[in-house]
């Protein structure tokens, strides 16, 4: 049996990943569209770099089953890749720390293509199990 960690569990050092995915030219197109964005990069078929932080979420629900809220994203572009490439992830938890009452902890996720860093992602989360509380 498979169980995942409670939010309490992520510590500093707590291993993300890998997650292996493919995002499709049309997924790709539904997150530029989305933002609102017509690019020449889109027309090019560059993947959309926000999609890191997405893919840090798909890491952390690796191996944490509470819900959570994402708080804080920077994403850092290393390169461009095309949309339907194979990318890798893999996280860790950088730090676990409470702030106004509520637990939070800090990700950071490589995102790779090919085994070249493509982007960094950092983001922020808190359990929404705090929410509504009287933090």
């Amino acid at each position: 049996m498979n169980t995942l960690a409670s939010f309490a569990d992520l510590t500093p050092k707590f291993a993300l990943g890998p997650l292996r995915v493919t995002i499709s030219t049309a997924a790709n197109e539904r997150y530029w569209r989305a933002a609102g964005i017509d690019h020449p990069l889109l027309q090019a078929g560059a993947l959309y770099p926000p999609i890191a932080a997405n893919l840090t979420i798909m890491l952390l629900n690796q191996h944490c089953g509470d819900a959570v809220i994402q708080t804080r994203q920077r994403v850092q572009c290393h390169m461009r890749a095309e949309a339907d490439a194979e990318l890798e992830a893999v996280g860790v938890v950088v730090a676990a720390y409470e702030k106004r009452g509520r637990a939070y902890c800090d990700i950071v996720a490589e995102v790779s293509h090919e085994g070249a860093p493509l982007w960094t992602s950092e983001v922020s989360f808190t359990p929404v199990a705090t929410f509504g509380s009287s933090a």
